[in-house]
């Protein structure tokens, strides 16, 4: 080690010191970020041969039937007097987002969406009975206000 190059194949390294050929680095540094194709830590990724590149890995992906599930939910109540469709699609939310429920967790981190399931079904089971309740509610007042012959 030197301040100043003693002859040929000195090197100089990144403290500013100069080094003699025998001390010099067998493998390149490693770089500062990733290369192309490479996955974690700069491990390459398994390919199948013939396959495109992929730059990286996916992340998890929303279950499709928990964002039904709510849309059914809330959708449903706009049309409550709709000749019985907003009760079809409420009653529709809440074994959609059961359903799309067990297969997020049994995806074991793959699916994501579990409150949105959860909160289809909930909403879906309240706006039915909330739909119910309504419909009793305007066939007794509606009964009651009649008139009578007595």
């Amino acid at each position: 080690m030197s301040d100043v190059a003693q002859g040929p194949g000195w090197w100089q390294a990144s403290d500013g010191k100069w080094y003699p050929p025998e001390s010099a680095p067998s493998a390149a540094p490693a770089t500062p970020y990733p290369q192309p194709g490479a996955g974690l830590y700069g491990q390459p990724y398994a390919q199948p041969y013939g396959q495109p590149y992929v730059a990286g890995p996916v992340g998890p992906k929303t279950e499709p039937l928990a964002i039904i599930s709510l849309v059914c939910a809330i959708a449903g109540i706009p049309f409550i007097f709709a000749c019985g469709i907003g009760l079809f699609a409420t009653i529709a939310a809440i074994p959609l987002g059961l359903v799309a429920r067990s297969k997020i967790q049994k995806s074991g981190g793959t699916l994501t969406g579990e409150g949105m399931a959860l909160a289809g079904a909930i909403v879906g089971a309240v706006a039915t009975i909330g739909i119910i309740l309504l419909w009793i509610l305007l066939v007794v007042v509606s009964n009651n206000t009649g008139s009578s012959n007595y």
